[in-house]
């Protein structure tokens, strides 16, 4: 990927007591602010939760408290809250924003009228939770080059991409794109998709979802944690990847190139002391262009897929950069 950088806007604001409803924010030099969210705790939702494996399979029974709840739920009471909770006068309800503060309000007083008990701080409904919010500026185009050929691929229309770190400026100059299949590590399944390829510093191309067509293999059609998208980020970066770019394919992921575009376009948020290592860029990449990419590389997109349903699947360098 040739030299790239991009620009990200880190900020947010500091929930305090609002008497006039009005969303507070302050300035600083740096850009680097911190959002303090309140979100609701009740009783009901502080219950211990057992640790599950990504891979369990094993079925669960619901308690008799939660049978005798079932048989009292009413789909218009629910269809109401519901109605309420998504219409468009909460503009989205992004943390922080004054639809979240009535969102937070409203389920707040349902609770209440339930007889639930509060269990946030200082027995209030709500527990302080810090985050960051990142605003990212890329570029208007990528180019992406081999062999004296160069492919420019436009932001928004061809990808989607942006700042996988809460800083101010990232930037990767020459990092070769290596397709990585699933991008999945699965010791469970036996299932490597990095196996004996370091891609340290390199821009990873990956498929979105996991394999499906075997029901003994990740659960078949069933999607687990493995074929999110936010997992194969964090797996990418464990891998030292400078950047990962996921496939976009309304079958795998479920939803229109459309979406990616309306959801990666706004700011995005991360809790404020999240650690771990991290790539510089994040992305999606519509099949369309992913195709013409493989064609710069001299590789078959379908061929490349194909090979991925295989344990025995290896790295394939690009040698684009």
């Amino acid at each position: 990927m040739c030299p790239s950088s991009l620009g990200a806007t880190v900020a947010g604001t500091e929930m305090q007591a609002d008497t006039a409803g009005e969303k507070l924010t302050t300035e600083f030099p740096t850009m680097i602010l911190r959002r303090m969210i309140l979100t609701l705790v009740a009783t009901t939702l502080a219950l211990p939760v057992p640790a599950v494996s990504w891979a369990q399979t094993s079925s669960w029974e619901p308690s008799p408290a939660a049978r005798a709840a079932e048989e009292i739920v009413d789909e218009t009471v629910l269809r109401s809250h519901i109605q309420f909770l998504a219409d468009d006068l909460l503009e989205g309800r992004g943390p922080g924003s004054r639809g979240d503060k009535l969102a937070q309000l409203y389920v707040a007083t349902e609770l209440a009228s339930l007889g639930i008990q509060p269990a946030g701080d200082e027995g209030s409904w709500f527990q302080p939770v810090p985050l960051v919010g990142v605003t990212t500026q890329p570029p208007e185009t990528f180019d992406f080059t081999k062999d004296g050929r160069t492919l420019t691929l436009r932001h928004h229309d061809d990808l989607m991409a942006v700042s996988g770190k809460p800083e101010s400026h990232v930037s990767f100059a020459d990092a070769e794109l290596v397709f990585v299949g699933y991008g999945i590590q699965a010791p469970e399944y036996d299932w490597d998709d990095y196996k004996d390829v370091d891609v340290q510093g390199k821009v990873l191309v990956i498929m979105n979802n996991d394999p499906e067509d075997d029901p003994n293999l990740f659960a078949g059609r069933r999607r687990l944690v493995y074929g999110r998208w936010d997992t194969k980020y964090e797996v990418a970066a464990k891998q030292g990847a400078a950047g990962a770019l996921i496939i976009h394919t309304t079958a795998s992921a479920g939803y229109p190139y459309q979406v990616v575009q309306t959801s990666w376009s706004s700011e995005e948020f991360e809790l404020a002391d999240a650690e771990g290592p991290r790539t510089d860029l994040n992305g999606w990449i519509t099949e369309a262009a992913a195709i013409r990419l493989m064609d710069l590389a001299g590789q078959d997109l379908d061929a490349l897929r194909a090979s991925a349903l295989s344990r025995d699947f290896k790295p394939v360098p690009l040698g684009v950069k």
